[in-house]
């Protein structure tokens, strides 16, 4: 058997270990992607078999989209990151950012890019049983004050019902973060294609208040659950209804019982002042003193 001459491979090692140390030092050197801000953003889920399935809407600013067209990558980063049960579909274009085991974030490059701004992607979301009564909402909202629209309409006629409280407001057939201006609700639609409907299935949001939150966390309503609930409330004001013509009836049965006695004292007054009355007074006064003379 022939020998492989030392020296050619000594330096065939010699320049793979060149080769290697040149693209490790050019990984090391490479900039990570510059994180960017979205302008709006619209989060739809559908209701599958064993959760449910996010649609996203990403809409870039005008920088981000002008670098992403010219094949410069910008990296998105989560209000929060998601959870185990949640897991973004893997497409072209997007790259999961994975810190600590969880996902916070999305590199986007040139691939993702589908719709002049916009950057559309998928999320599924599993939902452990139907008993579930409370469900985080999954949600990838993007950090910062950009605002950003959550239908919680899931099909079906099942909802995702929010509690309002210190950073979301219940609005007539809305829900919002406070000082969410008609304008900036209208830029987020037009942004992303949304179709607002008097339902009270929107809920606009923002990143910053959703971190501070630690997350959004909703009830699975369904038509039933409202239906029961609208029940109880019609009951309650039954109740009141009734229990108000209640004290109605006696406030009623008082004022009649003080008029009917007025009007017998108004009576018994003016019959005072009839001269019959009077003699048929002093005819008892008479016989009540001639007795006392006998």
């Amino acid at each position: 058997m022939d020998r492989i001459p030392a020296r050619p491979f000594a330096v065939r090692l010699f320049f793979v270990v060149l080769l290697a140390l040149v693209a490790f030092a050019a990984s090391a050197d490479a900039e990570p992607p510059r994180e960017t801000a979205i302008s709006a953003a619209l989060f739809t889920p559908v209701r599958v078999q064993d959760g449910l399935e996010w649609r996203i809407r990403w809409a870039l600013t005008p920088e981000a989209a002008h670098d992403l067209a010219e094949a410069t990558p910008r990296a998105v980063r989560f209000a929060v990151p998601l959870a185990a049960d949640e897991m973004l579909e893997s497409t072209w274009g997007i790259t999961p950012i994975v810190e600590h085991g969880a996902v916070v974030g999305v590199v986007l490059d040139q691939a993702g890019l589908t719709d002049g701004r916009v950057v559309a992607a998928s999320l599924h979301q599993r939902i452990a049983s139907e008993g579930v009564r409370e469900v985080r909402v999954g949600a990838p909202v993007v950090a910062g004050s950009a605002l950003q629209i959550i239908d919680a309409d899931v099909g079906g006629g099942t909802r995702l019902a929010i509690e309002p409280g210190r950073l979301l407001e219940k609005r007539v057939g809305f829900m919002a973060s406070p000082g969410a201006s008609p304008a900036a609700r209208e830029e987020a639609r037009r942004l992303t294609g949304y179709v607002e409907h008097l339902s009270g299935a929107a809920v606009y949001v923002r990143g910053d208040d959703v971190k501070t939150l630690g997350g959004l966390v909703a009830a699975l309503e369904t038509p039933r659950a409202r239906a029961r609930g609208g029940v109880i409330g019609i009951a309650v004001l039954f109740a009141a209804v009734v229990l108000a013509l209640g004290v109605a009836m006696r406030r009623l049965r008082h004022a009649a019982g003080v008029e009917r006695a007025d009007a017998i004292l108004a009576a018994e007054v003016d019959a005072l002042g009839d001269p019959r009355a009077l003699a048929a007074v002093d005819a008892s006064a008479a016989a009540a003193a001639s007795r006392g003379d006998r």
